[in-house]
């Protein structure tokens, strides 16, 4: 063999030496981080599924069976999204009535799998009747989780407890790791309580006769309570009601009355005869999201500085 073959043979063998360890070190690293996750958890609103991935940093493995953009009252888990779920320890639930299959739901999961309800760490708020909707029936998508509001989601002292049950929990089925989550949650703390402090501070520019929330229906109760708003959900709105005068004309009297100075439609929902209504009174309209749920806005601090900031912006003027 001539030196000039010799030395492309070792040339060729060198180069395929160095994929091949390229190769087998991408496997090793992706068997690590498949190894390195403890504990599989599903979420049943996309909220949740990021707070479990922030307390629960590499060692959980999270998927979120409600989407971004899903419909939190209709959402039932399909075969499919159960099958994605397959070998989780942990499922979060919101709780408060918002999942009613979940009797369903535990009897299709191992005994092995825990429901955990995060919303059972946080005290009840009633509905607020603003008196926009007394002489009416209420339909069932906005009013089928009794007396209290059951979107607890909207403030950070609400997800500062759902934090904690979350960690505790983690921290029985991974002890090993317990240190680890403990280190988030307080790292998670931290973040809320900054939020809350901006959230205070941004109010403070919305004179207190305009902190009103006008909505679709009653899902800001535990934001009204935890800032001094008053809400005025507008329940039973449906397309039925489109063309219904005597039912608008009551409407625009009771909220005429009040002297709102704003209304706020939801996102993934219909806008349209809140802005018949906005268009009737003279007052701004923008979205909120109110159960949670955006396509681009699915963890808690972007979605609740997008609701602080979107309120203010319609409510810092003087009537």
């Amino acid at each position: 063999m001539t030196s000039s073959l010799l030395a492309q043979t070792r040339k060729l063998a060198y180069h395929f030496n160095v994929k091949y360890l390229s190769c087998l070190a991408a496997y090793l690293v992706s068997a690590f981080v498949l190894v390195a996750a403890e504990v599989k958890v599903a979420a049943l609103h996309p909220l949740l599924g990021d707070m479990a991935r922030k307390i629960g940093g590499e060692q959980v493995e999270v998927v979120d069976l409600l989407k971004p953009a899903g419909n939190l009252h209709a959402f039932e888990p399909t075969t499919r999204e159960m099958a994605a779920a397959s070998g989780a320890r942990l499922v979060l639930a919101s709780g408060k009535q918002l999942e009613p299959y979940l009797g369903r739901l535990k009897d299709s999961l191992p005994a092995t799998t825990r429901i955990l309800d995060l919303g059972a760490s946080v005290p009840d708020v009633p509905v607020q009747d603003g008196g926009s909707h007394a002489e009416h029936e209420h339909d069932d998508d906005c009013c089928n989780h009794g007396p209290n509001d059951p979107h607890w989601w909207h403030t950070p002292g609400n997800m500062k407890r759902a934090a904690r049950s979350l960690a505790a929990e983690l921290s029985k089925l991974d002890p090993e790791h317990a240190a680890s989550y403990k280190e988030n949650l307080k790292q998670w703390n931290r973040e809320m309580d900054e939020l809350n402090a901006w959230a205070r501070s941004t109010v403070t520019a919305i004179p207190a006769e305009n902190r009103v929330l006008v909505t679709g229906h009653a899902a800001m109760g535990h934001f009204c309570k935890e800032y001094g708003f008053r809400m005025i959900p507008i329940q039973g709105i449906s397309r039925e009601d489109e063309g219904n005068t005597a039912r608008l004309a009551s409407i625009l009297a009771r909220l005429r009355e009040q002297k709102i100075p704003a209304i706020f439609t939801e996102v993934n929902a219909s806008p349209k005869m809140l802005d018949t209504i906005a268009r009737q009174l003279g007052v701004p309209t923008a979205p909120l999201i109110t159960d949670g749920l955006s396509a681009d806005r699915h963890d808690f601090p972007t979605m609740f500085r997008y609701n602080v900031e979107t309120m203010q912006k319609l409510l810092q003027n003087k009537k």
